[in-house]
């Protein structure tokens, strides 16, 4: 008995002594695990500040590659404000209001040289103009034609508005009393495919007859004074507000050159990258925009050298369309799919979406300061500053 209680009595003792270095073990072992999961965070946020300083690099060089204010950027001006939350257009350019809606589709618009009405020619051959000032349908006529209206023309007055209906024959209105004052059927100067101004004199219509003619209607004896020949290639030059210099795709894989209109010098556009789909000039004529593989591009008419690029999201531009304001604030680009976008002509920076059924559903008023669409419900929206 005496041997077992002093077995017990050891056994008792020695539990004590065995707790410490038990604790001492767990609470290494907690230590080490906390040093673990230590360095596990420590990793995870170098490679999240690795990731996004690496973000950092690339957008800036994205900025120094391709300038200031580059459209499809995020966190740059080019970046389409307001895209992320549904809202396409920013303060300071947006949509004013819709005019022509309801009847027939419209099928061509056009501003009065004051830029106080607008015209829209309809499917059924009418004509229908709205007052911008009031916002108020002005009046509709209808002539005898019920063929589409693919063209529209006013007089240098505003007094006539001259129509091309199906690429076939021409109806001139006075615009006061929207009565068909003039309608040409059968022409012995060829066909009527478009009309496209007015003769100095304001009582003659140019037309175009689709291939390689133009000619001179006189509005009140409804004959042709005269027509005459443009090569295929004349046609393709875009001359500059002044008159003084043309640009055309001179070259194949679409590069183009600038030249004086007595054709001597010549040089070409550089530093963009791809080929030049089309090409449009600030109203002063000091440069040119181009809609090219990477976006759009602008150059100096003088020497034909690159003054920046402008990418639209990535995008490929097709078509552009400088407003002609004296500043030429602004640049209409357009896609073969996607909806158009209207961008800062000096920064890139995308101002507002405006969708349109194609690249001659759209036109600048005449002072550049309201853009008229003719959208793919058929209505006719103006955008602008509010």
């Amino acid at each position: 008995m005496f041997e077992i209680g002093r077995h017990e009595e050891r056994r008792s003792e020695a539990r004590p002594k065995a707790r410490p270095k038990a604790r001492r073990k767990a609470r290494s072992s907690r230590r080490t695990g906390r040093g673990r999961l230590i360095a596990v965070l420590g990793a995870i946020a170098l490679l999240t500040l690795a990731a996004v300083v690496g973000v950092k690099m690339r957008r800036n060089r994205q900025v120094q590659e391709q300038g200031p204010g580059t459209p499809g950027v995020p966190g740059n001006a080019g970046e389409l404000p307001g895209a992320s939350d549904g809202d396409p257009a920013r303060p300071g350019f947006c949509e004013l209001g819709t005019a022509a809606f309801g009847g027939p589709n419209v099928t061509a618009i056009a501003w009065r040289p004051d830029g106080g009405q607008i015209a829209a020619g309809r499917a059924d051959g009418s004509v229908s103009i709205w007052d911008l000032a009031s916002g108020a349908h002005a009046l509709t006529g209808q002539g005898e034609s019920e063929q589409a209206v693919d063209s529209l023309s006013w007089s240098p007055d505003g007094r006539l508005l001259a129509t091309a209906h199906r690429r076939d024959h021409m109806t001139v209105w006075d615009v006061a009393s929207a009565a068909a004052v003039t309608a040409v059927w059968e022409v012995d100067g060829g066909d009527i495919y478009a009309v496209v101004g007015w003769g100095e004199d304001g009582r003659s219509v140019k037309t175009y007859n689709g291939e390689e003619y133009y000619a001179l209607w006189n509005v009140d004896t409804r004959k042709c004074e005269r027509s005459w020949f443009v090569s295929i290639a004349e046609q393709g030059e875009v001359v500059s507000p002044d008159g003084e210099l043309a640009a055309w795709e001179s070259m194949a894989e679409g590069r183009w050159t600038v030249h004086r209109t007595d054709r001597q010098p010549e040089w070409e556009l550089l530093g963009h990258h791809g080929p030049i789909h089309g090409v449009s000039w600030k109203a002063d004529s000091s440069q040119l925009a181009g809609a090219t593989e990477g976006g759009v591009a602008v150059w100096t008419a003088s020497t034909g050298q690159l003054v920046r690029s402008m990418s639209i999201a990535g995008k490929e531009v097709t078509y552009v369309s400088w407003s002609p304001d004296p500043g030429g604030r602004w640049i209409l680009a357009g896609f073969d799919a996607g909806t158009p976008v209207v961008i800062d002509a000096h920064t890139g920076e995308c101002m507002a979406e405006v969708p349109a059924r194609g690249r001659s559903s759209s036109a600048w008023a005449p002072r550049g300061d309201q853009l008229a669409t003719i959208g793919t419900d058929n209505a006719v929206h103006m955008y602008g500053e509010p």
